[in-house]
């Protein structure tokens, strides 16, 4: 119950908050869940680009490189879905009820793109929210 409460009250990341020294006061035109929207974007990037194997503290962090080419087209979809789920889930604390879709293919057969849907609490309340993912030269970006 306690991971619960404090999941309520997560903002943006530790190290955005320390970066800032005086409280983040979001701009007019931002509302308070597209603060936390924007800080979980950028923490997606950094933590789908990473690697097991190297964080020192946390080994497991990140995600496998999907370069076999002995894995079927829709094996290795299904397995980055099942990854990339597996991932936010276990270390993006600030979303619940996560799923990953993906997108068809916009015309370039080395680029993947995946759709996540997921809760976000803030506060006392929670929204649902979708994140555009593109898998482009290995590199994971958000695109909205």
């Amino acid at each position: 119950m306690a991971m619960e409460s404090s999941r309520k009250r997560l903002g943006n990341r530790l190290f955005e908050r320390l970066a800032a020294p005086q409280p983040h006061h979001a701009e007019a035109s931002e509302s308070p869940l597209e603060v936390v929207v924007a800080s979980i974007k950028r923490h997606l990037v950094d933590l789908l680009n990473s690697h097991p194997g190297n964080s020192a503290s946390v080994p497991e962090l990140g995600l496998l490189d999907f370069n076999d080419a002995t894995i079927g087209v829709l094996d290795l979809e299904l397995n980055i879905k099942q990854a990339i789920r597996h991932c936010i889930e276990r270390y993006e604390p600030r979303v619940q009820h996560v799923d990953v879709e993906s997108l068809p293919n916009s015309g370039d057969p080395l680029q993947l793109r995946f759709q996540v849907h997921a809760t976000v609490a803030l506060g006392n309340s929670s929204t649902h929210t979708t994140i555009d993912l593109l898998l482009n030269n290995k590199r994971y970006q958000c695109l909205n």
